[in-house]
């Protein structure tokens, strides 16, 4: 009988009519809805692309607009620098320079200059008065506010208080000498240049440009209106969102979601590189799809018309099929009840995937399923009658561990595993038993495994590779499974440690961890979800390691608890942490050191501003008594003891780092002899000092202060060597010539002439280990609190800065030498010995001078020694007051005897002003603290009228006839 009846061939061919005509349909209809999806996808593409290429060119125009103008600002404050500051430049001459600019930068509409009070002293477009004043705008308060940042700022939108026109500025502060916030430079941009531009750019008629700052600050838009400016963009999507993610891109915003518009909108942003500004170029979704939505509703229209069409041709077949269908209904339905049961029971057993067979006692196949040949590889022809060792393994006898055999000693099932054809088969046979329990043949059943196998390899080969170690345990620490990756860390084998079982795996465990990885342990078992744990463990060689282990137990079938998890290698983590922590201290010995520092140096200012009197009016009381008068041997007493005061506050102003960095021909052999007293008073007295100097003296060109700190970070290093016991210390200087085979045993260096500055002690040594280290910043080989590792790496950093080299040579138990090559220089003239004419020491003066110091013992005692010199005296301790009687009362002066550093302006500046007064003004300054370069132009007429406290009234008198 055949398989398909005429009915049966009715209803395929109607189902296959209605398929093709559903298909047809779909096709249609997925073809329209596929076109369109495609058109849409290419309109938004393309709106999304033209946005992008507008974004990017904003980009480059507002990056390159900025960047001009940025020039224009380094320009300007490098040419007030060259100028020496705002203050000494003329407004004209201001007002020229930065008139240069604008015709360049079209879209600068002006450059303006701000004084640090905030005043406006230039502008390249209108005329300036001095009552202009921008300083409560936000970029003077944010340059003011931040004194350690040179970066430049980018304003929010404003009017000008000079045209009322809407601007925004970027801006660049303005430092004077000493760093000092001097005020500001700003450029003022035209927002005309930018829509000018923008509007060459067509994003359709709802189309949108923003320039905004990364902050939400709105700086510019196309279509521009002055309520925008209003608007808060930190809530917007870019900002939020996309922003942080990503420095450009494109994304959309739907309806009603958008700052400034409630339709939605396609976005594309790019932020610059060189300023904190993102540019965005954005479109309406509605204006760009407008013409998609029109092709779309024709394209609907006839889509649906077709689909109507083909369907009623459809009924209409269908309608006639049926009529034909009918007459043959009766005959197909017993056709179907008779081969029904037949197929039934076959589909079932072909439908299984695993190859069954049926089979009498003597082991041949009396049926089989279509899996039998797609895993044997044999059709049914081939298979039925034989035996199954002959399909199974192509031999003519049963394996020895054939399941067959098994199963008929046992009477149930028995199974095997067997590779056929490069596959993992497990063999099942089951028995077929009688209404009495007879075994009359068996099912045989093969099935494909090799997946299941290939995933327990590779979730072996998994574990093994991990970095980690997985285990299971029960809750008495036997282990059931622990990966062998535990070899690499722990040095044990899976193998040991099962065999070890609970004694092995606690009894590694550090004594001082033990109790808490016991109480994690236990409380696995005892109810907690997991545990996680450091802890340290002895590996098999001996050592400790550290360790972090995580676990958590599960319940398997019959209620038993069992431990899973992974632990890894943390040691050098620890190690990492512990030398962080080591790092911590030594900074924080460092910062104390530096704060002791500024503290030595503030209380040898002050010291100096109490010598200045004492020293001043003791001179004063010798020169009013006669030399036979007894207190003459007192006062001289009190001289004496303040110039050794002054010495001693010229060693704390040299610690404190308050005397300036600067180079200048200098004798290494006189820093050596007078540095000589604080060494004797740093070192112990069972430490001998010996020095060894050039009789022909060692001039250099360096630091004198920095020099002393090399002589004293090597002495006290030195000291150290010496593990409290007798000692000695050399110190050396001879000159010496690189040439030759010398520069190839100190290479680096260049020919020349050099001074050789050498130390060396009988100490304990360094080993060589150590001496590699020694200028590493923070190493140190003293207990901790003794020292903060600076020591050296200061002296290698000094070396390195005067252009010097620096070799050690050192070792254990015979002591160590540092060798230092400094470049040599001629002895200048100053310090060659001049024939001089004594002066007869009488000093008299008809000058005006005003005297300006805040100290008022200073002042006073100033007061009564130029007074007794014949000069006229006008004395305040307000250095406006000063200002106020040269500039608002026409007082006339010649000389201005001024402290440098005072309440509300310093010294140079209150010269500064008087000049511009009385322009033949000549000053000397006073001062506690040693002339910082900063503070002066470096001239030697700057050096001349510079005096540091304490002075002598024969000092003062001199410097005065100098200056005048």
């Amino acid at each position: 009988m055949e398989q398909l009846s005429p009915l049966t061939n009715y209803r395929a061919f109607k189902r296959a009519i209605v398929a093709s005509v559903a298909v047809l349909i779909i096709f249609i209809v997925g073809f329209s809805v596929w076109k369109s999806v495609v058109e849409y996808r290419l309109t938004i593409r393309a709106a999304e692309l033209q946005s992008r290429g507008y974004a990017r060119a904003l980009k480059e125009h507002a990056d390159r607009s900025f960047s001009e103008a940025d020039n224009i600002l380094l320009d300007t404050i490098d040419h007030i620098r060259s100028r020496g500051g705002i203050e000494k430049m003329g407004g004209v001459h201001l007002r020229d320079f930065l008139d240069r600019h604008p015709r360049n930068v079209p879209q600068v509409g002006a450059i303006i200059l701000i004084n640090r009070e905030g005043r406006l002293i230039a502008h390249t477009r209108a005329t300036i008065t001095r009552q202009t004043s921008i300083a409560d705008r936000d970029y003077f308060l944010h340059h003011r506010s931040h004194p350690d940042s040179d970066a430049p700022f980018l304003s929010r939108p404003v009017k000008s208080r000079v045209n009322n026109k809407w601007r925004f500025f970027l801006s660049r502060p303005i430092r004077s000498a000493n760093g000092d916030f001097d005020g500001l430079v700003a450029v003022a941009f035209e927002m005309e240049y930018f829509q000018k531009f923008y509007a060459s750019l067509d994003l359709g008629k709802k189309g949108r440009i923003v320039i905004l700052r990364k902050d939400g600050v709105m700086l510019m838009s196309q279509p521009y209106k002055e309520s925008d400016f209003s608007v808060d963009f930190k809530k917007s999507h870019l900002i939020r969102t996309y922003l942080p993610k990503d420095a450009s891109g494109t994304f959309h915003i739907a309806s009603g979601k958008a700052l400034l518009e409630s339709a939605g909108r396609i976005i594309s942003y790019e932020s610059l590189e060189s300023f904190p500004v993102v540019v965005n170029a954005n479109m309406g979704t509605d204006e760009v799809t407008a013409s998609w939505k029109k092709s779309t509703y024709t394209q609907g229209f006839i889509t649906i018309a077709a689909c109507l069409a083909l369907i009623s041709l459809t009924m209409l077949l269908l309608r006639q099929i049926k009529r034909i269908e009918l007459v043959y209904r009766r005959q197909l339905e017993q056709q179907q009840e008779i081969s029904q049961a037949a197929a039934s029971w076959q589909s079932t057993f072909d439908s299984v995937a695993d190859a069954i067979w049926v089979m009498d006692l003597d082991r041949r196949i009396q049926r089989c399923n279509k899996a039998t040949e797609t895993i044997f590889g044999k059709d049914q022809d081939r298979v039925v009658g034989h035996l199954c060792c002959e399909v199974a393994h192509h031999g003519a006898h049963p394996l020895a561990t054939c399941p067959f055999q098994k199963m008929l000693d046992s009477g149930q099932r028995a199974s095997m595993q067997l590779m056929i054809s490069g596959r993992w088969f497990e063999v099942s046979v089951d028995p077929i038993l009688d209404g009495t329990g007879t075994i009359t043949g068996a099912v045989h059943i093969v099935s494909d495994i090799t997946e299941s196998k290939m995933a327990e390899e590779r979730y072996r080969m998994l574990v093994d590779n991990l970095p980690v170690v997985t285990w299971q345990s029960d809750e008495h620490g036997n282990t059931y499974f622990i990966s062998r990756v535990s070899e690499k860390i722990e040095g044990y084998t899976p193998e040991e440690i099962y065999a070890g079982g609970e004694a092995l795996w606690f009894a590694r465990v550090h004594p001082d961890d033990l109790q808490a990885v016991l109480k994690a342990f236990k409380g696995l078992f005892a109810g907690d979800d997991m545990y996680d744990v450091q802890y340290r463990i002895r590996h098999k060689e001996g050592h400790w390691i550290w360790v972090h282990d995580f676990a958590y137990a599960t319940t398997l079938q019959g209620g038993v608890r069992v431990a899973h998890g992974v632990f890894s290698d943390v040691s050098a983590r620890k190690q990492a942490e512990d030398e962080r922590d080591e790092l911590e201290m030594r900074l924080s010995q460092s910062q104390k050191m530096e704060a002791i520092g500024h503290l030595a140096g503030g209380i040898a200012h002050d010291f100096n501003n109490l010598l200045t009197p004492i020293l001043g009016y003791a001179e004063m009381a010798v020169a009013s008594i006669p030399d036979s008068d007894p207190l003459l041997t007192k006062l001289s007493g009190i001289i004496a003891a303040a110039h050794k005061a002054k010495d001693l506050t010229r060693q704390l102003l040299s610690f404190g780092r308050q005397r300036p960095v600067s180079a200048e021909p200098v004798d290494l052999n006189e820093v050596v002899i007078s540095f000589n007293d604080i060494l004797r008073r740093t070192v112990r007295e069972s430490i001998r000092i010996d020095m060894i100097l050039d009789p022909e003296g060692a001039y250099i060109k360096a630091d004198r202060s920095q020099m002393e700190q090399i002589i004293l970070n090597l002495t006290v290093n030195a000291q150290d060597a010496f593990n409290g016991v007798h000692g000695r210390i050399n110190i050396e200087t001879c000159r010496v010539t690189m040439d030759g085979e010398s520069l190839r045993m100190h290479p680096g260096m260049a020919a020349g002439e050099y001074v050789l500055l050498s130390f060396r002690d009988n100490g304990c040594g360094m080993s060589t280990d150590v001496v590699s280290h020694i200028f590493e910043p923070f190493f140190t080989t003293k207990p901790v609190g003794h020292g903060t590792g600076l020591g050296l790496a200061t002296v290698y950093g000094i070396v390195k800065q005067h252009g010097a080299h620096i070799a050690v040579t050192s070792h254990v138990g015979e002591g160590t030498t540092f060798n230092i090559y400094f470049p040599s220089c001629e002895q200048p003239d100053s310090m060659k010995p001049q024939i001089t004419v004594a002066g007869t020491g009488k000093h008299s003066g008809d000058a005006t001078v005003l005297l300006v110091e805040d100290n008022d013992m200073v002042r006073e005692m100033v007061r009564e020694m130029l007074e007794a010199a014949g000069y006229r005296i006008i004395a305040t301790a307000d250095p406006h007051r000063a200002l106020e009687l040269v500039a608002g009362n026409n007082v006339a002066v010649d000389l201005l005897v001024s402290d440098v550093v005072m309440p509300g302006m310093n010294g140079p500046e209150l010269y500064e002003r008087l000049v511009l007064h009385a322009p033949s003004l000549k000053v000397v300054y006073i001062s506690g603290y040693p002339m910082n370069p900063a503070m002066r132009g470096g001239t030697l007429e700057d050096e001349v009228s510079y005096l540091q406290k304490p002075f002598t009234a024969e000092a003062l008198l001199e410097r005065i006839l100098q200056v005048l």
